[in-house]
């Protein structure tokens, strides 16, 4: 009997113990072999699942980055919570965990040591990944020139729950909310919140109007 050289995707999973969402990554991220067959389905050789079963350690490195913003927050449990979430998508996907960051500290604050410490771990090249929950653990503005800068030093930054697809009105919406609420809160401490009810109030309100009057940009169009 002619001895199997390939291996399904789910195949694949199976022999090495993780999911076939997990071997898709891979695949993706250039770590496993693949070829793809007149059908467009993954066969993964079993010369490469050899590899990998031989050499432990040699699957993604990942940094777990976790952040609340208050005080408050942290007492609440809120960080030790996102943290959990953050370590159970990491077994999920097949990761090893090879450090786990978590800090109580404003998106603002340049001084973050967590933040130095991820980006130290980054430049050493220690680690293939970094997870995070949503884009504003790490940043508020400017995520994707993050990501660009990461991916100089071959990291890739995972999300785990991404930002939603926003037409412009809607993300100038959240942008603004986001800068004067980050902004009022190191000013006014708690009164922030109250500023942004309001803010928010007065921003739906605006919306509502441009909806009635249909000025938005999709409906805008100068005609030809």
């Amino acid at each position: 009997m002619k001895k199997k050289e390939f291996l399904s995707a789910g195949e694949a999973a199976r022999a090495l113990g993780v999911s076939v969402k997990t071997i898709q990554r891979w695949d993706k991220a250039g770590l496993l072999p693949v070829v793809r067959t007149a059908t467009n389905q993954r066969r993964i050789p079993i010369d490469a699942i050899h590899q990998v079963l031989n050499a432990p350690g040699t699957l993604l490195r990942c940094a777990i980055y976790a952040r609340v913003s208050s005080a408050k927050e942290e007492r609440m449990g809120n960080l030790t919570r996102q943290v959990e979430r953050l370590q159970h998508v990491a077994q999920e996907r097949g990761y090893q965990v090879a450090a786990l960051i978590a800090e109580q500290a404003s998106s603002l604050n340049e001084g973050r040591r967590g933040m130095k410490n991820l980006l130290t771990l980054i430049d050493q090249q220690a680690i293939d990944l970094v997870l995070i929950e949503y884009p504003d653990r790490l940043m508020n503005f400017g995520f994707g020139y993050l990501e660009e800068a990461f991916r100089w030093k071959h990291v890739r930054l995972e999300v785990v729950e991404p930002a939603k697809a926003q037409t412009p009105t809607e993300e100038l919406v959240a942008d603004l909310l986001s800068s004067v609420t980050v902004f009022s809160r190191r000013v006014y401490g708690s009164r922030a919140n109250n500023i942004r009810s309001c803010l928010s109030h007065t921003l739906k309100d605006c919306l509502k109007a441009e909806a009635v009057d249909g000025t938005d940009d999709e409906n805008n169009q100068t005609p030809p």
